[in-house]
């Protein structure tokens, strides 16, 4: 009977002898330095520390003009064309600038091939009392791992819509807003586009009650808001305004009473583009609590 041969030791012993050729090894050890270490930034960690990578003398320069036009230009093409009024950017009553949304500015950067990432730069967590404040940094990431802007957004549970409210139940609210402040800010920085929109919506501490530039307390008893004679909701903004209905199982008939009793309108198809915005970013902020 012949010896036998343990293969797994031979092939084993025979393994541990090979070692890749330095042209290999050079090619690994370049493949490892190229890795953005800003791509591989963990998305659950609230701390980032950006690696800008050495900007090369042409990568540094400015644009032309004719750049700048066509960068202007496409930009306002892509507005236009893919966001949505109510949805993407709202329309705030007595303003002449729309204010950018979070999914807006989620659009945006998807289009100009940006990454965001997170940190938590700021925060004060006071459990005795209920009191929460909350400094978010943005920092906007292209493919090839070098920070190309930054936004930042600041939210405590002591402004207005907060206010009254009880410090523990929106802590976890007003740290989203935080960071949703700094994504729009950030946005509204790398796509030039301050001209173009406004600030936040929250920030302006306009309610959809308060029509005209009243106070509510001003209004006479038993005095309803006026409907906006602003152009109707388009098909999109009702789709998406019926979308949340359902996801947060709110009938049509609830929806029209309450139109009814804000707008004095029976039936929200019957709206204009800024309710259908005031009912969308209602349903939103409802869902981010």
């Amino acid at each position: 009977m012949g010896k036998q041969i343990d293969l797994k030791a031979l092939l084993e012993s025979k393994m541990g002898n090979i070692e890749p050729t330095e042209s290999s090894k050079s090619s690994i050890e370049a493949i490892e330095m190229n890795v953005p270490h800003n791509l591989m930034f963990d998305a659950e960690s609230t701390e980032f520390k950006p690696e800008t990578k050495p900007v090369t003398a042409s990568g540094a320069r400015g644009l032309t003009v004719e750049e700048a036009k066509i960068f202007d230009d496409e930009m306002n093409r892509f507005i236009d064309t893919v966001l949505i009024a109510g949805v993407d950017y709202g329309v705030i009553p007595h303003c002449n600038k729309p204010t950018l949304l979070k999914s807006g500015a989620e659009k945006i950067l998807n289009y100009l091939g940006l990454i965001a990432r997170t940190e938590i730069s700021n925060r004060v967590e006071d459990y005795n009392v209920g009191f929460f404040s909350y400094e978010a940094k943005v920092y906007l990431i292209d493919y090839n791992g070098v920070v190309k802007g930054e936004g930042i957004g600041i939210t405590n549970t002591r402004e207005g819509k907060y206010a009254k409210s009880n410090g523990y139940a929106v802590q976890n609210t007003v740290l989203k807003m935080a960071k949703k402040r700094a994504l729009v800010d950030a946005a509204l920085n790398v796509g030039n586009l301050s001209a173009r929109f406004t600030q936040d919506v929250e920030d302006m501490n306009i309610e959809p009650d308060n029509v005209g530039g009243k106070n509510p307390d001003e209004l006479k008893q038993g005095e309803k808001p006026k409907a906006s004679a602003s152009k109707p909701a388009t098909k999109k903004q009702i789709t998406f305004l019926e979308k949340l209905m359902q996801e947060s199982n709110s009938s049509p008939e609830a929806v029209n009473r309450y139109v009814q009793k804000v707008y004095n309108i029976d039936d929200y198809h019957k709206a204009t583009s800024l309710m259908v915005s005031e009912l969308i970013e209602k349903f939103q902020s409802a869902k981010q609590q």
